[in-house]
């Protein structure tokens, strides 16, 4: 495959950064059930797939450094849910 004037081939391909955004993908699947079910281990789960992109680019020199901010929230959520009664559970609708 030719993209502009550079020949991508199996040997120049960037195999990190495609598993890491496999991670953030994974880490916006398991925030989106860890919300509808209202479940801490996917929230958990979220937070430990997203944490090497916002661990990446955490050495930023702008703005986008506040990413970090983002895994440390999905841990927040994830303690809240656990201590957090849930009033649906084991109501069957």
């Amino acid at each position: 495959m030719k993209i502009g004037k550079e020949l991508i081939t199996w040997s120049n391909f960037h195999w990190v950064g495609l598993l890491i955004w496999i991670f953030v993908f994974i880490s916006l699947l398991c925030l989106w059930l860890g919300i509808n079910k209202r479940s801490g281990w996917l929230l958990l789960l979220s937070a430990l797939t997203v944490f090497p992109m916002a661990f990446y680019l955490f050495g930023a020199e702008n703005w986008i450094k506040f990413v970090i901010l983002v895994p440390i929230v999905e841990v927040i959520l994830a303690i809240v849910f656990w201590f957090r009664p849930n009033k649906n559970k084991g109501i069957e609708s």
